[in-house]
């Protein structure tokens, strides 16, 4: 049910829902977007889902990857609109320098008007 990867010395756990429909925008990320995940700011968001809160990662690429923060299980990426940025990363990502910040809501701005986030 779950595919196992190392990463940086530490275990994530894919969840089935992630492997089965989240695949096709995965490879769309890697392969158009070439991001290369070096994350900027982390923030963990408990919502009340009933699996625990969601730790949301941004990268340089604009693209935020959300786990399980207990399980540390990949539910899924996003490719971030400018506004999902600022809600999903808030303090950590306002806390950011000018010259992080700049280049990463250009991508954003561009991945939405090029139509990426709709996959």
């Amino acid at each position: 049910m779950y595919e196992k990867h190392k990463i940086l010395n530490y275990q994530i756990m894919e969840t089935k829902h992630y492997n089965d429909e989240r695949s096709s925008r995965k490879l769309f990320i890697d392969m158009v977007i070439n991001d290369k995940d070096e994350i900027v700011c982390t923030n963990v968001i408990d919502r009340g889902h009933r699996n625990g809160p969601e730790r949301f990662e941004l990268t340089t690429m604009g693209i935020i990857k959300v786990y399980n923060n207990i399980t540390n299980r990949h539910i899924t990426d996003l490719i971030a609109r400018p506004a999902q940025i600022y809600d999903r990363l808030g303090d950590a990502f306002r806390n950011l320098s000018d010259d992080v910040k700049k280049p990463i809501m250009e991508k954003a701005r561009e991945h939405q008007m090029l139509g990426y986030n709709n996959r």
